[in-house]
């Protein structure tokens, strides 16, 4: 499972006791760094893929599964077009469709990668978050 970066456990404590607004939208990314990226991680920290093809997925506020302190969302898929991608390692949740200029939310690397995409190779994942 993911786990949360600074910036995402920042943000829901400024939604439950500030004055920041709800998301309504998330996104989900990949990233190519050969490491897991740190709690103190930002965006910029992110090596995300460049192919025009590729774009980061809307996860729909409200339509997330939760069970207990598990939230979980329909699984989502990457497919890379007439252009490889390589290794991918890992994948992100921020509150930005595209950039650098929101939030780093949680981060999980692929337990069992990276996955080298290949051109018209998918990815499938299944965004998971524990609020513990």
């Amino acid at each position: 499972m993911p786990k949360w970066c600074d910036e995402g456990e920042n943000m829901v404590a400024d939604i439950i006791f500030g004055a920041l607004a709800l998301k309504t939208t998330l996104y989900l990314g990949l990233y190519e760094n050969g490491t897991e990226p740190a709690e103190d991680d930002v965006l910029t920290d992110l090596t995300e893929e460049t192919d025009p093809a590729y774009a980061r997925i809307a996860l729909a506020r409200g339509t997330w599964v939760i069970t207990g302190s598990v939230a979980e969302y329909v699984q989502q898929t990457f497919t890379a077009a007439a252009t490889p991608w390589g290794n991918q390692y890992g994948y992100f949740i921020t509150d930005v469709a595209s950039g650098t200029a929101g939030l780093l939310i949680a981060v999980e690397n692929f337990s069992d990668g990276p996955y080298n995409v290949g051109a018209g190779d998918s990815i499938k994942i299944t965004p998971k978050v524990t609020v513990s």
